[in-house]
Order: structure tokens, then sequence, then C-alpha cells
């Protein structure tokens, strides 16, 4: 990404070579660390350039560092399959420089045009005769590319297959020269196939043999196609695809057939691989292949595109602990939850049988639940031969625990020594990390523990594409993307993953009323965190299409419709499994629906105003505000100081006698009441019921806490140490990532990798440190802090320009009062990036009324600090009559104290 401080993302990415031709490129550069002349940056200058030294071909001339940064370029060209490189220049007002990039390259890729023919494997039929029959779907395929001697500029290897549709996986892992290169493609979004590139400029040998091999497992389509582009330094481009010549053979007796590892949803091989058949080394020169067929030729593919962004990547982890070693049993802990698989080295002098096993948890009898609760048998047999044997696992597992068997009468001399000692590893299937120091400190230990189980969670599940679970369905949903989203921005500054996974749930919703209006929310939320508008402008008729116009109720102001079925189009779900919908009644008027309704419709109204749309903008926040209205007339209960789950028969029909927590919540976080008597009966009735609802609906309950003022509340829930509706709880069992359901009792096919569980991410940034946009981008911000009871703090998180860090330490006594605190004094920092202005909001202080002043040191100089005299709304979080206000404060590092003060 370029040299420390500057770092350098071209759409969002690392030095992408496979930009979709045509696109106009964004460029956006950040400064982290912070140096010290940060505050001087005023201007900057893009160049771009055909080769590293040589002719420019853009060049945007000096310009407002703060409109540069993160706009679109005019050019280059981007024709199909060329490469370019950029530098970014950092001026202060004078113009004098202050830093300036590397040259970064990037490039495009070949387009709808390819120079190469999709190719599988010979059918092979009498290696699948088995019961499964799945041996058939696996290729081992091989091409040699034979290049002109003389230095080569720039190389890209793009490739693409098909279908990811029967396994919910990739088809294809890819090898240049024996250097492992990725696995793809990722699913596509609307009938496309999509292709992913690679740099591979270092791994080629001019004037030799290269050598591309491929293992590829589809039971559909069975099709592969790759294209390799080599630019020389006179400009010329040569292109070397997939034809007839390449070479493969069935994977059948490496791979036999197998069981599935799947479940009801998707169907994957477990491989049970006879490492003594495996072509070792045939991805690398001097291989000897006189033995393989010719491939076959397959259909074209029709219209590829490109994946817009970074794929996963390949991340060794050692074992974080051996739980058991004894001969013919290894039961290993990695630490946290892993997608992907293992590694294996280790050298015999006879055959070995090898059982290997995956869990999320352990099984209570020495071993892992390697029989999921979600049906999957994660199970694979390993034949290991005399010498040398490398193995590695080709397919996604999900899992924290290894378990490996071999027979221990035969145990083989050192085998467990070598295997305890940097012969077995995890191979991480991982999404690629811009920042990585995303953090996050306090003096309550659980806390710190929830907020790094969430974090490993998101980090360890996040792959090409947000989904569910990668263990029991491998599938997208609105809501679950929605969690995934708002916690990945908190911990790195990587928009183009969830860009894409929107993208797919907006061309592919699914059945719940209410989920296509989270994929709306995401769009909101991501512009306001990046200050990108191209995906709601590319998606914005598709955005419309999904808010619920046709239950509209005009007179009302309210949606009206028919509750459904679960499983069932447009069927009202409100929580799941729906044992946690705390006795919900559903009526033809939903308040839940309601509610995300009115916000679903207000953040389309925003984006609506700033695509320009001022008409529809005005028409679409009328609907909001009279949704917002009629929610906060008709379904208030103010005898239990709730909301109720809605209307019986319609906008007429009675009232529903049922308070449910998830309609006040729903409210609380979307639609909020103005009344602070209000707000304040509905934290009490929340209050009074704690978590009844589920780790989905945590993530709601607790922003409309906090978007209440009630952080104390939110703190409570959130580091609760008893209790099965806990984070503490997921972590007694063992949990390596959150959970589907608190606990198995409540769903009894949960997994322990889903992201929607790991909310108190973004829920300690948000809500806790009070981390919230301003303006898009966090070109303005406001930091309004709700400790609770939280002693000290910090958090650092990073944001399209750079990283906050915030910190803060109380060490008098707070004056606890219900749903918030009064704080005796405070000692913060807080670190602006470059380009942002950050705005402070301190909660009340013990002895300063509402409207009063208190005298405070800022960087080392009094200030006087203004108590609200009314309680008012910030960023959409609700700060209380009181709370201290400081001015706008400007790139850098900022002190604050506020002592004791007196009444």
């Amino acid at each position: 990404m370029g040299c420390e401080p500057l770092q350098v993302l071209i759409e969002d990415r690392d030095r992408p070579v496979d930009i979709e031709p045509g696109t106009r490129p964004t460029v956006r550069w950040r400064l982290d660390p912070l140096p010290s002349w940060a505050d001087r940056v005023r201007l900057a200058r893009v160049r771009v350039f055909e080769q590293p030294k040589g002719r420019v071909l853009v060049d945007t001339g000096i310009q407002p560092a703060d409109e540069l940064n993160g706009s679109r370029l005019p050019g280059p060209d981007m024709d199909p399959s060329r490469r370019y490189w950029l530098t970014v220049l950092l001026l202060d007002a004078q113009g004098r420089r202050l830093m300036g990039s590397e040259p970064i390259t990037f490039g495009t890729g070949p387009g709808l045009v390819w120079h190469a023919r999709a190719i599988w494997s010979e059918e092979d039929e009498k290696n699948s005769s088995g019961p499964q029959g799945n041996a058939k779907g696996w290729a081992l395929m091989r091409g040699v590319v034979r290049l002109s001697p003389g230095p080569i500029l720039w190389a890209s290897l793009y490739a693409t297959a098909d279908s990811t549709v029967p396994a919910r996986q990739f088809v294809y892992r890819l090898w240049l020269n024996g250097r492992f290169l990725g696995c793809g493609p990722v699913f596509p979004l609307d009938g496309e196939d999509r292709y992913r590139g690679y740099e591979v400029t270092g791994l080629l040998r001019p004037g030799a043999e290269n050598v591309l091999g491929v293992v590829a497992y589809a039971m559909e389509g069975r099709r592969f196609q790759a294209q390799l582009d080599v630019g020389r330094p006179d400009g010329s481009v040569e292109h070397y695809g997939t034809d007839a010549e390449w070479k493969a053979i069935s994977g059948a007796e490496a791979f036999p057939d197998s069981a599935s590892i799947g479940t009801t949803y998707y169907q994957a091989p477990a491989e049970d691989i006879d490492l003594s058949r495996y072509p070792w080394g045939f991805s690398r020169p001097g291989f000897d292949d006189s033995a393989w067929r010719k491939v076959r030729i397959r259909p074209s593919f029709s219209k590829c595109l490109a994946a817009p962004a970074d794929g996963t990547r390949l991340t060794r982890v050692k074992a974080h602990r051996v739980l058991a070693a004894a001969p013919g049993h290894l039961l290993l802990d990695f630490g946290s939850v892993r997608l992907g698989g293992i590694g294996l080295r280790v050298d015999l002098s006879q055959h070995l049988d090898l059982t290997v096993r995956y869990g999320e948890v352990l099984d209570g009898q020495g071993g892992v639940r390697y029989r999921l609760a979600t049906s999957n048998v994660y199970q694979d047999r390993w034949r290991l031969q005399p010498g040398s044997n490398r193995a590695q696992t080709w397919g996604i597992r999900v899992f924290r625990y290894l378990e490996l068997i071999w027979p221990a009468e035969s145990d083989p001399e050192g085998l467990l020594a070598s295997l305890s000692d940097g012969g077995l590893w995890a191979e991480c299937l991982e999404a690629p990390v811009y920042d990585d120091h995303a953090s996050f400190h306090c003096d309550r230990p659980l806390l710190d523990k929830v907020w790094q189980l969430g974090r490993n969670t998101i980090r360890g599940l996040n792959a090409d594409i947000y989904v569910d679970s990668w263990t029991r369905e491998r599938a997208p949903y609105e809501a679950d993307a929605w969690i995934q989203q708002q916690a990945h921005m908190v911990l790195d500054d990587a928009p183009a993953l969830g860009r894409y996974s929107v993208d797919y749930l907006i061309a592919n919703r699914t059945w719940p009323t209410e989920w296509p209006l989270y994929s709306i929310l995401a769009v909101h939320d991501a512009w306001m965190h990046t200050g990108d508008l191209t995906q709601a402008a590319a998606q914005y008729e598709r955005l419309m299409g999904l808010l619920p116009d046709r239950y509209l109720d005009k007179d009302s102001g309210l949606i009206v419709k028919d509750p459904g079925t679960s499983s069932q189009m447009d069927g009202d779900l409100v929580d799941w499994p729906p044992v946690e919908r705390d006795g919900y009644v559903f009526g033809r008027v939903n308040t839940v629906i309601n509610a995300l309704a009115s916000a679903a419709y207000k953040a389309m109204a925003r984006l609506s105003r700033a695509l320009g749309r001022r008409s529809r903008a005005a028409r679409l926040a009328e609907v909001s505000r009279k949704m917002q209205e009629a929610l906060n007339e008709r379904l208030y209960d103010p005898a239990v100081g709730a909301y109720r789950d809605g209307l019986l028969d319609g906008p007429d029909g009675p009232a529903i006698d049922h308070c449910a927590i998830h309609a006040s919540a729903f409210v609380l976080a979307f639609a909020p009441p103005s009344d602070p008597a209000r707000l304040e009966a509905v934290g009490a009735y929340l209050r009074s019921r704690g978590m009844a609802c589920s780790a989905y609906v945590a993530a709601v309950l607790l922003d409309g806490l906090y978007r209440s003022g009630l952080g104390a509340d939110a703190l409570t829930l959130l580091s609760a140490g008893e209790g099965m509706r806990t984070w503490k709880h997921m972590l007694d069992q063992g949990a390596g990532g959150t959970m589907e359901a608190w606990d198995p009792s409540i769903k009894s096919n949960t997994t322990y990798s889903h992201p929607w569980g790991a909310s108190p991410v973004w829920l300690i940034s948000s809500g806790l440190m009070g981390l919230r946009p301003l303006k898009p981008g966090y070109r303005e911000f406001v930091a309004a802090l709700q400790p609770g009871g939280l002693g000290r703090a910090e958090l650092t998180m990073p944001v399209p320009t750079g990283d906050i860090h915030i910190s803060y330490r109380i060490t008098g006594k707070v004056d606890s009062r219900p749903g918030f605190v009064l704080l005796p004094d405070i000692d913060l920092d807080l670190v602006v990036p470059q380009g942002c202005r950050g705005h402070l909001v301190l909660p009340p202080i013990c002895g300063v009324r509402p409207g009063g002043q208190v005298e405070a040191l800022l960087d080392g100089s009094p200030i006087m600090l203004k108590a609200l005299d009314a309680a008012s709304r910030v960023a959409g979080i609700r700060c209380r009559a009181g709370s201290l206000l400081a001015d706008a404060l400007p790139c850098g590092h900022h002190h604050l104290v506020l002592p004791r003060a007196q009444a």
C-alpha cells in the first residue's frame, strides 16, 4: 500500500491488478501512524504513469488534499489487460513537499474477451462408481508456459471457474511454479461469472518453462479458465491462456468417493486423501506429465466480470495449545475460530492411516465434536505414504479444535513429536487486513474478552463474501451482513468486501419482510463511514425497490400487511429462533417492521439528497416522519412504559395487548420518541426485562439503549458475568467465535461461528466510546462517551484517512443514576486523523448544572466547557441535559483534563 505512514489504496484495495476495464479508479490514502506534520497537509497531487519512471498518463495537478483524497481519477484509459503506476504527493499550504509515495501499481483484467478457453479434465467413469459419486468432481490440471528471454515489466494471472453453487465454496486452488496464489471464484451476483487476478511478476522465469497447477472441485459446470498476461518494457503484452494443450487427470484416485461434510443446504466432499496417489510437484517445472491426458474444452464463459474485492489469503497459524498428546492421539486448540483447514509435513517409514477431525467445540469426552449439531460431519481420512508427506485441506472447514487419530499399535517413532513441533498448522483462509491497529482495552477483563471474541469472529470468518455461517448454510443474509459490516468497518479500513456482499443481497434478497431493509441501512452506513456514494448511485433504483411501498397505508402512514409465515417470501421474522421472540404477537401492523421501515425510508431520503434527488428525498423523509409519528402515537402503552407489538387487524384495529421487548428495542434504535420522559420510561421497562431476545436482536437492543443515552444499561448487558443470554456464556462454552444462539438449548443446531453475534465490536465503538460520523467519511465525527461504570477504556478504530484513537480515565467515584452516570472527573486523549475534525461530548459532571460551565485543560491550556441546558441528539445519540460539549478539534493528538468540579 505504500511506505508508512503513507498508505495508498486504489478502488479500496491494495495494488489490484484486476480492476474491471473502463472503470475510473478511485485513489485514497491514509496517514497511519499519524506523523507530527499531518496537520500541515493542505494540498496533494496524484500522477499515473505508463511505467514506474515512464510517461505521465494522468496528472491531477495540485489540488486541495481533502477533495482529492477518495476521488475518482479522470483516467487513464483502463483498457483490458493493462498495468499502470501511481504516486501520491502531499504538500503544505505553500506547496512544499511533506511526503510522497513510491510508485503503486494497479491494473485491469481481461474484461469480456479472453485469450483463453474453458477447460476441465476428461471424465473418468471407472473412478465414479462409489456410493457418493463425488470423486468425479475433482480435477487436477496443469499448463506449461514457455516464456521468451528478456526482462518482464509486469505480469498478471487471471482465473475463473464454475460452479460455486452445489458446494457453496470456491472451485479452484491455483499455483504458479509451486507457489500458491489463491482460490476462487467468489459467488456471482446475478448470472455472471467472476474472475480474480494475481500479481505474479516476481514468480515468472523468463526464457524458461513456467507451470500453472490447479486442483479443482465442482459437481456442476466443471469449467476452469485462466489467462497469464506478461508486459514487456517495450509496451508489448503477451497473452497465454488455458487451451487444448493443457493436461489433466481426474482427481478420483487421490480423492476417492467420500461422504459429504455439508448439510441440507449444500454438499461438499470429505477429503479422504490417498497421498500415495497424489501427483506431488505437478505445479512445478520438471514434473513428468507424460501419462496425463489432454484436457477437454468446455463451453465458453459468456460474461466474466472482475471480483471487486481482494480475495482470501492463506495464513499459517500455529496451535494455541496442546490439549492431549498420546500415542495414536493428538488434540489441539487453535485459540479462536478458523476458516480453512490444516497443513501437515511429516516423514514416515511406513504407511499410516490418519483420521482428521475438526470441531467448533469439544465433545466433553476428550475429543472434538466433529459431528456438528448442524449435521456436518467434519471428518477426513488421510492415507500417508512412506517417506516425505506434505498435505493440506483443500476445502472449507470451520473449527477451533483439531483432533488427529491413528492406530496406536503402529505409532511411527517420532510422529507425535514431529506433529507437535512445527509439523502441523492451521491453514486459514482470511480476507486481507489493511489496517491491523484496531484494539480495545478497559479495566473490566471480561469486556476485553467479549470484544476479542467478536474481533476474532469477524477476522476469522471474513472470506470472499459475508455469510451467516460457513458451517451450516454458507449463504448471505441481510441482517447478518448489516451487523458483520458494522463490526468489520470498526476493525479494518476495508469496505470493498462489505460492498460486494451487500450488492449480492440487493440482487438476491432473502425471505423475511424486514431483511431487505437492512440492505438499505448497510449502504447508508457504509457511505457515512467511507464517504463514497458509488454503491448508492449504482444501486439506487434497486434500493428504492426494496422499500415496502406496496404495504404502505397512506392514511395512517404505517406498513400494513399480513404477517405471513417463516421461510416464505415477505414473512415477518422479528427474531430468530422463534423462542427468542419474548412472546411477540403478530398483527397486520407490526411495530418491529414499522420501526425498521421508518429508518430505511430516512436512510433512502439521505442518500437521495446526497445524490441530488431532492424531490424524492423530501417525499421519503416525509414517509419516515409520518411513520415514526404514527408509531409513537398509536403503539405506546403508557401504563406499561413500553411499546406494544402492533395492531391486530390494521391501522384502525385493536392494539395488541402485549409488549415484547423487541417492539421497544426497535423503536429506540430506529424510530425513537422525542419525549425524554417516555425514553426514561421505556428504559426502565427494558432494564427490568434484561436480555429477553436473541444474539441478533441484542445488537438492536444495545444500540437503542446507547442512542437513548442509557449507556450504563447497555454496559450492564454487554459485560454481564452471569446468566445464559450473555457473551460470557459463549466464552464459557469454549466457543472460538460468536454463536448463532446464546445456548444450544435455545437452538439445537446452533453454530459457534455466526458473525451476527459479534455486535459488541461495533457497539463498544459507537456506543461506549460514542464514535459516530457527523459527515461522510468521518471528515467530522463525534466522540459522545457513555462510560457507565467503566473507569478506564481505550479504543483504536480505522477510518478512511487514518486511525482514531480515544482513551479516558476516571479517578473519582461516579454518581450512578438509572441508565447513566454523573462523572466526578475525566482525563481523556483523542487522536484526530488527517483531514478530519473531532467533536467531544462528555457525560454530565457532578456539580455542574445544565446550562452551566466548567473549566478544563485542553492541550495544556484552560478552556470553558458549556453544559447543555436541555437534551439534544448528536449523530443520532441522545446527549442528556448537562452533557459537556467541546469545540471541534483539528487533526492531531489532543489531551483534555477535567478535574473534579465544585458545586
